[in-house]
């Protein structure tokens, strides 16, 4: 196993029953990310989306005060970010830069997507992560999907589960499960993409 490779390195893998660049405006869009993402359970007022090398990616994070934000080293539309991404936060002891690098691509009729983060200084930071990244892509999922489930309800659903219509992202107005998963220890809020 390559594990002892991978120290200090989250690597987390979709599916999603949509096509690659219906993925990628839900993860780059500030009206598509607005709808599925709420790091610390609140809503994102502002994005700032530069998708060039050397541009700027801000998001800044209602009542909680939050502003997460980095710059690209490298943007292919459709394909590939990566990206830094400093969670700017007043908890001291708590880490908060890292660096994204995000793969979208087809997969059959559908896409997938693909998050490596890296930059953790202890091994113990990356359960939380991980399981921040799961419930975040759940809420992805579940905005994706259209379903009229929420993202808390569909964290257990496996991915591809449900038939999902092409191009349709879904208004996610009235999910009562605001969190997307953010709901837990600072260091599992500072996870996600976008």
């Amino acid at each position: 196993m390559e594990e002892d490779k991978k120290v200090n390195v989250i690597e987390v893998e979709r599916q999603f029953d949509v096509d690659v660049e219906t993925l990628f405006k839900a993860w780059t869009e500030a009206e598509h990310l607005k709808q599925w993402w709420r790091p610390m359970g609140e809503s994102l007022t502002d994005v700032k989306n530069e998708l060039t090398e050397g541009g700027e990616v801000a998001y800044y994070v209602g009542e909680a005060g939050l502003e997460i934000t980095g710059t690209y080293s490298e943007v292919s539309i459709n394909e590939k970010l990566v990206y830094s991404w400093v969670w700017n936060m007043s908890d001291e002891g708590s880490e908060n830069g890292y660096s994204l690098d995000v793969s979208f691509s087809s997969e059959g009729e559908g896409s997938k997507l693909r998050v490596i983060q890296e930059g953790f200084s202890r091994p113990e930071f990356l359960k939380p992560h991980q399981d921040g990244w799961d419930k975040g892509l759940n809420a992805l999922e579940a905005y994706l999907s259209g379903s009229s489930t929420n993202a808390g309800e569909s964290q257990n659903q496996t991915s591809g589960s449900e038939p999902v219509q092409k191009d349709n992202l879904k208004d996610a107005e009235g999910m009562s499960d605001r969190s997307g998963g953010y709901n837990e220890s600072p260091e599992q809020v500072k996870v996600g993409g976008g």
